[in-house]
Formats: C-alpha cells, structure tokens, sequence
C-alpha cells in the first residue's frame, strides 16, 4: 500500500474518532445532568417576577440539587450567599424568556442531609432571601448521575472502540481484495 493510501485511512479513522468522540460528549452534556433541578417560584419583587428555587420553605429538597434565579436580563444579580456555607463549582447561564436569564448555580459538593438553608441574594440592590431544607435520605446517584460525571472518559473509550472496529473493517476489506480469487470447481 502506497503512502497516499495510508494517509487517505489515517484521515478516515481521525475523522471517525473525531465525530464519534464529539457525537457522545454532546449527547451527553446536552442530555443528561449530575444534579437535579429544582420545584421553582415566582416570588414578587419591586414590580418584578423572580423565579427561583427550590421553591421557599420546602423540604426534602434532593442533595444534588442546583439553585436557579430567573430575572429580567437587566437585574444586577449580587451577592449570592448560602448559609451554611455551599462552595459554587460554577454558574451556568442561559436565556429564559425575552427579557430574562436564568443562573444556575452548582454546588461543589452534595448538600448535607436534613439541613436548612438560607439563600440570599441583592437584586437590584433589594434583598431577596428564603430558605429550603434537604432531605435526610441518603444520595442515591442515578445513571444521569454517572454519565455527565465520566462524560470525558465515555467520550473517547467510545470513540477509540469505534475507531477500531472501522480500522478492523478496512484492513478485513482490503485483506479480502487482495487474496487470490479461487476457481471453481464444477
């Protein structure tokens, strides 16, 4: 096989990986969530509806639960603090509705279980603040749970298994072709 070739299959097992590996991680970032996703409220404030949750005083709140605050686009958002004390692992943000965003807030860690929080937050410099209580059970992971967790591992064993088989199916093809074509005997 000439070098031309080897590079055309090199390409195409490149490009196998790479779609495979990008098809699998988008699915799954798009699709599945290591956190859960609150009740929400609308509560009132200075004329304005704010959605958040988990909804006020509720309670067995799932440890894995994310915090949201949904506002018009134009409400400075200030000072969230929880207490006890809740590290944020990251703040996503995205488009609600025409004038609003909602801010998700996930936590580093699982909250503890049969703990009250406090969530308090400045809007347009007016203090917003309620509380939630988590629920005592155990956390129980779900198959969500584990594969937006190990997505970057998933990702590329998926797409490194695909790459070989496509790589066992060419070079099965090309073995094919070259082997002597035997006569038939009648």
């Amino acid at each position: 096989m000439n070098l031309s070739k080897k590079m055309h299959i090199a390409l195409i097992l490149a490009a196998v990986f790479v779609l495979t590996f990008l098809t699998v991680f988008l699915v799954i970032s798009i699709t599945q969530s290591a956190y859960s996703t609150p009740d929400n409220y609308a509560s009132g404030v200075d004329s304005m509806t704010i959605t958040i949750g988990p909804k006020p005083n509720s309670t067995d709140v799932p440890l894995d639960t994310t915090i949201t605050i949904d506002a018009l686009s134009s409400a400075a958002l200030n000072d969230l603090q929880i207490a006890p004390e809740v590290p944020i692992a990251s703040v996503g943000i995205e488009v609600s509705g025409l004038l609003s965003y909602k801010q998700t807030f996930y936590p580093a860690q699982l909250l503890k279980p049969a703990t009250s929080y406090t969530v308090s937050v400045t809007i347009r410099n007016l203090p917003l603040s309620w509380s939630f209580t988590t629920t005592s059970e155990p956390y129980h992971p779900t198959i969500s749970f584990y594969l937006a967790t190990y997505a970057l591992w998933i990702a590329p064993s998926t797409a490194t298994a695909t790459t070989l088989l496509f790589g066992f199916v060419i070079w099965h093809r090309k073995k094919r072709a070259n082997e002597p074509t035997k006569p038939h005997c009648d």
